[in-house]
C-alpha cells in the first residue's frame, strides 16, 4: 500500500460518496453519473489491489495484520458492485442513488482503516 495513494483515494472517495448521497437524499433517480462515480470507486480499489501485491514483492510489506488487510480489501471491493445492483434491481425506489453514495462512502473509510492495519508499528 502506497500513503499517498491512500490518502488520494479516501478524500476522493469521501467526497464523491458525500456528493452521491446528498444528490440521493433529493430523491433524483439512477443515472450514468452514479453509475461512473461507483466505476471509479471500483477502479480506483483494484489500483489498490495491484499496489498491494507489488508492495511486499519490492519489499515494502505490511506491518499489521496482513489477513484482515485482505479482508477489508476484498470486502470493499464487492461494496460498489453490490450497491449498483441493488439500485438497478430497485428500479422503482427512491433511494438508489443514496444507496450507492453509501456505498462509496463506505470504502472511503475501508480504504483508511487499511491504511491503519498496513502500516500499524509494533511494539
Amino acid at each position: 500500500m502506497i500513503s499517498w495513494l491512500m490518502l488520494a483515494q479516501a478524500i476522493g472517495l469521501g467526497v464523491i460518496g458525500a456528493v452521491v448521497a446528498v444528490v440521493g437524499l433529493t430523491r433524483r433517480p439512477f443515472n450514468d453519473w452514479v453509475l461512473g462515480a461507483a466505476a471509479f470507486a471500483l477502479l480506483t480499489l483494484v489500483v489498490q489491489v495491484v499496489a498491494s501485491i507489488i508492495a511486499p514483492i519490492v519489499g515494502a510489506g505490511p506491518t499489521g495484520d496482513l489477513l484482515e488487510y485482505w479482508v477489508y480489501l476484498i470486502s470493499a471491493i464487492l461494496i460498489p458492485p453490490a450497491a449498483v445492483m441493488w439500485a438497478l434491481i430497485d428500479k422503482k425506489g427512491e433511494w438508489q442513488t443514496l444507496v450507492v453514495g453509501i456505498g462509496i462512502l463506505a470504502c472511503a473509510v475501508m480504504a483508511y482503516r487499511m491504511h491503519q492495519i498496513w502500516f500499524v508499528q509494533v511494539a
